[in-house]
């Protein structure tokens, strides 16, 4: 997907990597396809550098403890996904139509 936001490569240390995983299950950064990377990251460093976090699992995390089941989370992240999907779609269209 196009953003104008920093794009970051990094190699993790497998305790880091298991720490991540448990930060995004304990955030509910998790989707069909598997953890919110991205997210947690994002979330993580946003605390660590005390600055406000504007990933889009704030959300997510407001309604965790709210609703049962997490049913309204759940939906959130499978429609977070269909449009993560479908942005891509467009984009591969839009790739094709400009070559």
């Amino acid at each position: 997907m196009a953003t104008d936001k920093k794009h970051i490569a990094v190699y993790l240390d497998k305790a880091v990597e298991d720490a991540l995983n448990e930060f995004c299950i304990a955030n509910s950064m998790e989707s069909k396809k598997g953890p919110m990377y991205s997210a947690a990251v994002n979330k993580a460093l946003a605390q660590f550098f005390g600055i406000p976090s504007t990933t889009p699992d704030t959300i997510l995390s407001a309604t965790r403890d709210t609703i049962p089941g997490n049913k309204v989370a759940q939906r959130l992240a499978e429609l977070e996904n269909q449009l993560s999907e479908r942005f891509e779609e467009i984009e591969e269209r839009l790739g094709k139509l400009r070559a």
